[in-house]
């Protein structure tokens, strides 16, 4: 290197630690604590929890059962899955899902990939495929 040259510039990136992706979703959800329940917005989700808004009189470790319908037409399509809370804000709360059925796994993942990957999914004459519509049970 010439002496007329400078040292290259470090950059550094906020590191994701996150394992699973993110997804803005904002969909109706039941948490029930047992003595506690709300009906409330969770805001996003991945595979792995959700951020729920609102203002909870719950502690971080509390658990709780959720349940949302995915779909107003096939009520089978229904989220139910076991919830810790794993951290608290003044505006919600982060749940991580710690068991939740089989199927309730696969409409979570169609529902995130759908969300994530509709721009994709046009048809060869350029509509879309059917929406869901969504709805709490």
């Amino acid at each position: 290197l010439s002496s007329n040259s400078t040292s290259p510039k470090v950059v550094t990136m906020k590191c994701n630690r996150r394992q699973f992706t993110r997804i803005k979703f904002p969909r109706p959800v039941i948490l029930d604590f047992g003595k506690n329940k709300y009906k409330c917005s969770a805001t996003n989700f991945s595979l792995s929890g959700m951020y729920v808004q609102g203002w909870f009189k719950q502690h971080a470790g509390d658990v709780c059962d959720i349940k949302l319908s995915l779909s107003e037409t096939e009520p089978e399509m229904t989220i139910k899955a076991v919830c810790c809370v794993v951290r608290l804000e003044k505006d919600g709360l982060a749940l991580r899902f710690t068991s939740m059925e089989p199927d309730s796994f696969l409409f979570l993942q169609e529902a995130l990939l759908y969300k994530n990957n509709a721009h994709w999914c046009k048809q060869p004459d350029g509509t879309a495929p059917p929406l869901y519509n969504w709805k709490i049970l």
